[in-house]
């Protein structure tokens, strides 16, 4: 029997996805900060970036979801066919529709790729490639580092809920005695080791009474009123999204108006196309724009048509998706 949906969960995927949006907007528009900001700011309390802050949320809504629609005991085979399912029919869709489109209006672009790199495409670690060093330049066209590094995250996903119901405080302080120094040391690029206790986060919400909730949301408060705030950008951005993951799981499971909780259904439902979609449309729009001179009227017009850009590709990635989907399904499991 299917779970019901968590309201609380969709606000706050939508919360992420809005910061994403807007700060892959920012950055484009201001050609990565060179120039001032018409429209956004890119900085949060704490001086926490804004698009790290999005990211944060998503690694924890998205162990939050997968601790809540997995079943016990968890089918690891079929776990890993269902993740590969999810992530990979349509980020190979929106990679062959966006490089076809950029190699052929950019003849040259990726001259400087190695062939061997497609490799990195296939699995979805391109642009997570290109982020931590290991490639110069890679075939990358969708999909962000983020995506490499959920990957990674769902891979431990089986062993970290394990041991969150054995053993949860030592998990936690395993977790953090690995993570912390790795991720202080580089060791990682700093693109998976801080965002691990954030997963495990989302894992662990779902199973915490009250006065854990209570308690965790105090630390994090206690942690941002100290001067540490300033030791590591990272490791205060997880501490402020983890204290926001929990006031906006308060507030989601007291908001009953439908049409804000349809709304946040929507977006939660085309999130991922929205991520597959929304960079690359950005950077094509901004082409078209002297940036050192754009207006603040015509900033936010060239807002609302990226907007409006974003939706429509998604709806059309999404429905496309679902096309093959069914197509395949019939072609390869015939009635």
């Amino acid at each position: 029997m299917k779970k019901p949906r968590l309201f609380y969960l969709d606000l706050i995927r939508a919360v992420a996805l809005c910061s994403i949006l807007i700060i892959h907007f920012n950055a484009a528009v201001t050609g990565y900060f060179t120039y001032p900001s018409k429209l956004f700011g890119s900085v949060l309390p704490f001086g926490i970036y804004l698009g790290d802050f999005g990211s944060s949320l998503f690694f924890m809504v998205s162990g939050a979801a997968l601790a809540y629609t997995s079943k016990d005991p968890l089918d690891l085979p079929a776990f890993y066919r269902k993740r590969a399912k999810a992530v990979y029919p349509m980020f190979w869709l929106a990679w062959c529709i966006a490089f076809s489109i950029r190699f052929v209006t950019k003849p040259g672009y990726y001259a400087g790729a190695k062939t061997a790199s497609l490799l990195l495409t296939l699995v979805g670690l391109d642009n997570f490639a290109v982020a931590a060093g290991w490639v110069a330049q890679d075939f990358a066209c969708v999909g962000e580092w983020f995506l490499g590094t959920i990957l990674f995250l769902y891979l431990l996903f089986p062993l970290l809920r394990a041991g969150l119901k054995k053993h949860p405080v030592l998990t936690w302080c395993a977790v953090l005695a690995v993570s912390l120094p790795v991720h202080r040391m580089g060791w990682d690029s700093r693109l998976v080791a801080i965002h691990l206790p954030e997963f495990l986060l989302g894992i662990s919400f779902l199973t915490w009474s009250r006065r854990t909730k209570v308690a965790v949301l105090a630390a994090a408060l206690g942690f941002l009123a100290t001067p540490l705030t300033a030791y590591d950008s990272k490791i205060t951005c997880a501490v402020f999204s983890a204290a926001a993951f929990l006031v906006l799981a308060v507030l989601g499971s007291r908001i009953h108006w439908a049409p804000v909780q349809n709304v946040c259904a929507l977006l939660s439902r085309y999130s991922y196309a929205v991520f597959l979609t929304h960079h690359v449309i950005v950077l094509r729009l901004v082409e078209h724009f002297d940036l050192s001179t754009i207006t603040r009227r015509d900033t936010a017009l060239l807002f609302g048509v990226y907007l409006i850009c974003v939706a429509a590709a998604s709806a059309a990635l999404y429905w496309l998706d679902g096309k093959i989907r069914a197509g395949a399904a019939k072609l390869f499991c015939p009635a």
